[in-house]
């Protein structure tokens, strides 16, 4: 019997007469080859081993024998025959693709490993981390969740006990489930966690104003309501509103949607104020009147800046001469809406800064600020605008 090894596409005369070639670069074959052999298919029957073969059945060997396992055992594990076993370590076949998980679940390693046959260090720190977190998440929620249900009882009994009946108990209830949205849920959930944890949280915090109002006979709950809807509509409406799917129509008015709604729930908050205080005629004036003017500024401030198409340096020129312009007027406007006054603006005297002027001198300084800052800004506007019509022309021009 003669050994030989082929690699690449070298050929050689095989005892016989036969001669052997090796398509697959890649491979390093190990034929024998007897005297009586005379053609590819009974050398084929020999057996042909692979470099890939024999690296991953030398795998499966190391694994099994770091798990302490027999071929025997590894081999009832997989309900197959020890000689199967036997083969894939000596790479003479390949396991079924169907005993990819079960050898995977019986060595303790990754199908990426067993497929490519070598230790995959990196996939293997990546899973230890995950099962770390899994436990860290675990622990985490059950010491929570105890601390919640200890309190809970805790709080069952001493009412029970000291008032024979249960008050302020649900107040104890609301708080744990406000903790609850804050702390726990948002390791419970996967998908729009943001918007999940921020729904639960103002849920649970106006579920704990609604308890508290009832337990103290209160009237104040829809104020508190109005209240807390009014601060996370300004806080978080824009935040929202970019993270989730509007209509095609929609999508370029987000800015005013959020708005629009901080707006509308200004009002809310003034009407449920005013029915609170039974001053509902007090709504359309001066309290209407007076919100009105005061939200000019962000409007316009949105027109300008959202849809009105020119550069942005003629836009912040023209928000600035807003905002002079708002500065200037917002005492004297103020006036006649609350105390029926004549319209006029605050004394100024720069040259005397008495208690009598120091108002007026310095709403002048700002608003005189915002003026000249919107003429430099205009200026370099136009010098922009000159240099790319001028551009335009001359590219035109060649």
């Amino acid at each position: 019997m003669v050994t030989r090894h082929i690699i690449g596409r070298e050929a050689g005369k095989w005892p016989g007469g036969l001669t052997v070639e090796c398509l697959n670069p890649s491979f390093l074959l190990t034929y024998r080859a007897k005297t009586h052999i005379t053609n590819r298919a009974d050398i084929e029957m020999e057996g042909i081993i692979t470099e890939e073969k024999i690296a991953f059945g030398k795998f499966i060997s190391a694994k099994r024998k770091e798990n302490g396992l027999t071929q025997a055992e590894l081999a009832q594990r997989l309900y197959v025959t020890e000689s199967a076993v036997s083969k894939w370590e000596r790479g003479i076949s390949y396991p079924d693709i169907t005993l990819v998980t079960a050898i995977c679940s019986a060595l303790e390693i990754s199908e990426h490993e067993l497929i490519t046959a070598s230790d995959d260090i990196h996939q293997r720190q990546v899973e230890l981390q995950a099962r770390k977190y899994l436990r860290l998440r675990k622990g985490y929620l059950w010491t929570f969740n105890g601390i919640y249900g200890l309190t809970l009882l805790t709080c069952l009994i001493c009412n029970l006990v000291f008032t024979h009946t249960l008050t302020w108990f649900f107040i104890a209830v609301a708080s744990c489930m406000m903790a609850f949205s804050l702390t726990s849920l948002p390791a419970l959930v996967s998908k729009k966690k943001g918007l999940i944890t921020l729904g639960s949280f103002f849920f649970t915090l106006n579920l704990l104003l609604l308890t508290c109002c009832i337990y103290t006979s209160g009237h104040w709950f829809f104020v508190s309501f109005a209240s807390l809807a009014l601060a996370f509509s300004i806080v978080f409406a824009p935040i929202v509103l970019r993270n989730i799917v509007l209509p095609k129509e929609l999508c370029e008015h987000k800015a005013l949607l959020s708005l629009a709604a901080d707006t509308l729930l200004l009002f809310l908050l003034q009407t449920i104020v005013c029915v609170d205080e039974n001053q509902l005629y007090n709504l359309l004036n001066p309290i209407g009147i007076l919100t009105l003017y005061l939200l000019i500024l962000p409007w316009a401030f949105l027109i300008i800046i959202r849809y009105i198409k020119i550069s942005a340096l003629f836009r912040t020129s023209l928000c600035l001469i807003v905002s002079g312009l708002y500065i200037l007027t917002v005492n004297g406007m103020s006036d006649v809406i609350t105390d029926h006054k004549p319209f006029v603006l605050s004394a100024t005297n720069l040259g005397n800064w008495s208690n009598y002027y120091v108002n007026g001198n310095v709403i002048a300084l700002i608003t005189i600020t915002c003026f000249a800052a919107a003429l430099l800004f205009a200026c370099r506007g136009m010098v922009s605008a000159k240099r790319h019509f001028s551009k335009t022309g001359t590219a035109k021009t060649k």
